[in-house]
């Protein structure tokens, strides 16, 4: 499966956080507070050409990742994947093994 091979289609499904549910995303960063009129931009998802991705699971990712470390090294595009990633991670109430 090459991930880097697709193209944005239509996600129907409500998006998994957004500005008003996730609390890590910066003031500046709040389209919606700001005055964006649609959310349309919400609604988008990758599709690799040959192959599903599976919807993110953050219980399994957990699971994966228990007792590593991770890095995010990089601009403020990181910094935006990194707090996106604690946005979805942020759903799981309490984790055990």
């Amino acid at each position: 499966c090459n991930i880097w091979q697709g193209k944005w289609v239509p996600y129907h499904a409500n998006p998994p956080y957004d500005n008003f549910t996730c609390n890590l995303i910066h003031e500046h960063q709040d389209c919606l507070s700001n005055g964006r009129p649609d959310h349309g931009f919400l609604h988008w998802m990758w599709k690799p050409h040959d192959c599903e991705l599976p919807s993110f699971d953050a219980r399994n990712f957990l699971k994966l990742v228990k007792g590593k470390s991770m890095a995010f090294a990089g601009d403020s595009i990181a910094r935006n994947h990194f707090q996106s990633l604690l946005c979805l991670l942020g759903q799981v109430e309490t984790f055990k093994s």
